[in-house]
């Protein structure tokens, strides 16, 4: 299900401009892609707080293709991600003075799709970030657990990005938002069901080797 939903419309797409290839400048582009995940959660919570890195920090490498028709562009990426992040509990279990630290780590599959506009060199897009959990973990309390069954196994995201393609360098800048895996459980710690807010910046950096 998950496979057509990403794959046909981009099969659709490609599909109806080459076959009008006399009336359309078509072509593809596809290579190594290599990111750098700064991201932030906002909680509005008294018994949850970032840690003194009050953020997350996480790489992602893989693949992307993109097809090209005139000045509009369908890229759909496959990467491999890894994020951790740190929390304090505040006064844990009701005891003034005690603020643990939880450190959080997730491996995912990431599938982002852009769907965007060039102007000459330079490009601008939007388009919806699928990220599939493969592996969760949480140290807290001097215990490290696997997480992984915790969580949900699929989120949906959304991104508006700027890039630029110079020869075959492709440089991008994404801010992305929507759910945060590490929020999904934090009711198991502090037994209050909240979600924080998780905003992102991704750079992303790109090597085409079809020209």
């Amino acid at each position: 299900m998950i496979k057509r939903l990403i794959w046909g419309p981009i099969l659709l797409f490609s599909f109806a401009f080459c076959t009008n290839a006399q009336e359309y400048d078509t072509w593809f582009q596809g290579g190594l892609s290599i990111n750098v995940v700064s991201a932030k959660m906002t909680i509005d919570s008294e018994l949850v707080s970032t840690s003194d890195i009050e953020s997350e920090v996480g790489y992602q490498f893989g693949f992307f293709g993109r097809v090209n028709v005139d000045n509009i562009y369908v890229e759909p990426q496959l990467l491999y991600s890894t994020i951790k992040t740190q929390l304090v509990f505040q006064d844990y279990q009701g005891v003034p003075g005690f603020d643990p630290q939880a450190s959080f780590e997730f491996n995912t599959l990431e599938i982002p799709i852009d769907i965007g506009m060039r102007f000459g060199n330079l490009r601008v897009n939007t388009g919806p970030s699928f990220s599939i959990l493969l592996a969760g973990e949480r140290s807290f309390l001097n215990q490290t657990e696997e997480v992984t069954d915790e969580y949900n196994r699929l989120n949906m995201l959304w991104h508006f990005g700027l890039g630029g393609d110079f020869d075959r360098i492709m440089i991008d800048l994404k801010y992305e938002f929507g759910l945060n895996k590490t929020g999904e459980s934090l009711s198991n710690i502090i037994g209050t069901e909240f979600i924080p807010e998780q905003r992102q910046w991704i750079f992303s950096a790109g090597f085409n080797f079809l020209q």
